[in-house]
């Protein structure tokens, strides 16, 4: 064998197998693993995987769910004790003093205003009896039923015959009480008052309506009862007047008080009468009005203001209804109210021809605020059973139509500012101490006789 030939031999023999490189890798990773888990990796911390239990949803369903937008992401959760409870608005169901014994009361009325400045106000004055009180019952009632009028037309007749009959009709009226028929918001005067010479409705009374019209029944003012009850407490009547008034003038400049403030605080100012026609009632609107203080504001800024006025005359006959009859009424207040400020021709009477064709401009002469609500007795159906004409439209008709003139009048301002209700009763308060201190009331005993 050559050199060559052995040479060849010996460098094939020192060749590996790929067995045995397979094998010696092998053995080469092993012990590296052998050495990496002897390693020590007690200084690694591992994280740390909480599981929650959840509704698991199926295969076909993840694939439709949408990545919320980020505005969304960030929302906060409200719950339901962050969220304040809007007040309760307490709903009147009969009348609240507003004036009593010559102070006004406020803190009762809070609950039932709010701050809404769409909002009307309407007074009534008037003598004693006339129906001042059952004029406003009609006019808080969205519908004048057959209940309505029976509980509110109650004749004196009737109360004395039920009387004169002895226990036997007393134990009968016991019995059967009638739960169901409609309590008058504001209180009317029952026979029991005129045989104790007591008035229904002392001070002002107030009650605010679901509509957000404030009704305001005031006193009678010229009243005996008026008088005599001053007469009989020095206490009250100096609360009530100013110590320099005399006795026997604290009732009438009391009712002047009285009506001078509603001439600052309402928007229509009714004056109720029962016959035609009174010249004591229209010289005290006229005085009243005379006599009525003007409001100051913060800013040294006088604001005068009067109320729309309507004349109202109640248990009018049927001949008071005839053009010839009404032309007389519109042409004497007409000529008396003149030269007045208050707006007493803005078309809220009868006299428009729309609620009685006959009574128009035409055939009545010129239109002021005049207007007539029928006598009513409860216990006459003749003319309901007989379809006989009385001379005017049913009583339910024409007290729509005098709420409908009522709720749809241009209201004037009674400030510089607008008025909600809440600041409404706060102006109250004003005008009524700015009365009470008027020297003007003073002025005028001088001149009485």
């Amino acid at each position: 064998m050559s050199e060559f030939e052995k040479k060849k031999m010996i460098s094939y023999k020192n060749r590996s197998s790929p067995r045995e490189a397979s094998s010696s890798s092998r053995t080469f990773s092993s012990k590296f693993a052998s050495k990496i888990r002897d390693s020590d990796f007690s200084d690694i911390k591992q994280p740390t995987i909480l599981l929650k239990n959840k509704d698991v949803l199926p295969e076909d369903h993840t694939t439709n769910i949408k990545q919320k937008p980020k505005d969304q992401e960030a929302a906060p959760i409200i719950s339901s004790k962050d969220v304040e409870p809007q007040p309760h608005l307490k709903h009147m169901r009969k009348s609240l003093k507003l004036i009593e014994d010559g102070t006004i009361n406020s803190d009762h009325l809070q609950d039932f205003l709010q701050e809404n400045s769409d909002f009307i106000v309407v007074g009534v004055v008037g003598p004693q009896g006339v129906g001042k009180s059952t004029l406003l019952n009609l006019l808080t009632e969205k519908k004048v039923t057959e209940p309505i009028k029976r509980s509110l037309f109650k004749s004196h007749t009737e109360a004395t015959d039920d009387y004169n009959n002895g226990i036997t009709i007393f134990t009968q009226i016991l019995e059967n009480t009638h739960l169901d028929e409609p309590t008058s918001v504001f209180k009317v005067e029952s026979l029991e008052d005129v045989e104790n010479c007591e008035n229904a409705t002392q001070g002002i009374d107030i009650y605010v309506s679901p509509n957000r019209v404030i009704f305001l029944d005031c006193q009678p003012f010229l009243s005996v009862a008026v008088a005599v009850d001053l007469s009989e407490s020095e206490n009250k009547r100096s609360n009530l007047v100013s110590d320099f008034i005399p006795m026997e003038n604290s009732g009438e400049i009391q009712g002047l008080q009285y009506t001078a403030f509603l001439m600052s605080v309402c928007h229509i100012l009714l004056v109720v009468q029962d016959w035609f026609f009174d010249s004591n009632i229209v010289r005290f609107i006229q005085t009243a009005k005379m006599l009525k203080p003007t409001i100051s504001n913060p800013e040294d800024e006088y604001s005068e203001h009067f109320p729309h006025l309507i004349m109202v005359h109640n248990k009018a006959q049927m001949a008071d209804f005839t053009p010839k009859q009404f032309e007389v009424m519109q042409k004497v207040y007409e000529t008396l109210f003149q030269k007045t400020k208050l707006p007493f021709h803005t078309n809220l009477g009868l006299g428009s021809g729309r609620i009685i064709n006959t009574l128009k401009p035409e055939n009545c002469g010129n239109k002021v605020n005049l207007f007539l609500i029928p006598e009513i007795n409860a216990n006459d159906q003749s003319n309901v059973e007989n379809d006989v004409y009385s001379g005017h439209p049913p009583l339910e008709e024409l007290i729509r139509r005098l709420r409908a003139n009522i709720f749809g009048v241009t209201k004037t301002s009674l400030t510089h500012v607008q008025l909600t209700e809440k600041t409404w009763l706060i102006y109250c308060n004003k005008v009524w101490e700015t009365v009470k201190k008027s020297p003007f009331f003073v002025e005028y005993t001088k001149l009485m006789p």
